[in-house]
């Protein structure tokens, strides 16, 4: 009885180690972060509306994968994410978004000089934003 026993709690462990979501999301992240880049690259660069439209083509390049590894992680809870791991993300989030707000910030004399850069910059928000929206119910 105490082998049976034994077995079971070990299947269980087992069980509960593979249905970690970490490295999903740490993946996530990696990818996020460096999408994030290539678009405030682009911005610094170009501070136009032609490179805020290259930041949006970089975007949209990554746009699919990004959704899907979010759609694999955003209903990971309790013992499938590690603490570290969920602020981890909760941070990359964060400074992302603040990423492309103080691009914006740095670049706004040059970006309202330049006709529509403003529009498409606020359209690559709202189109970056979309990643993390749930799907209304």
């Amino acid at each position: 009885m105490k082998k049976i026993t034994l077995f079971l709690i070990a299947v269980f462990c087992l069980s509960l180690a593979g249905c970690s979501k970490d490295a999903e999301i740490n993946a996530f992240i990696t990818e996020f972060e460096s999408t994030t880049k290539e678009m405030t690259s682009k911005i610094d660069a170009d501070p136009s509306a032609d490179g805020i439209a290259a930041a949006q083509k970089a975007f949209d390049a990554k746009k699919a994968g990004l959704k899907t590894k979010w759609d694999a992680i955003k209903d990971a809870v309790g013992f499938q994410v590690s603490a570290d791991t969920k602020k981890k993300l909760e941070d990359s989030v964060t400074n992302n978004m603040k990423a492309l707000g103080d691009v914006a910030t740095k670049n706004a004399t040059k970006m309202a000089e330049s006709e529509g850069a403003v529009d498409k910059f606020t359209a690559l928000m709202k189109d970056f934003q979309s990643i993390f929206e749930m799907p209304k119910k």
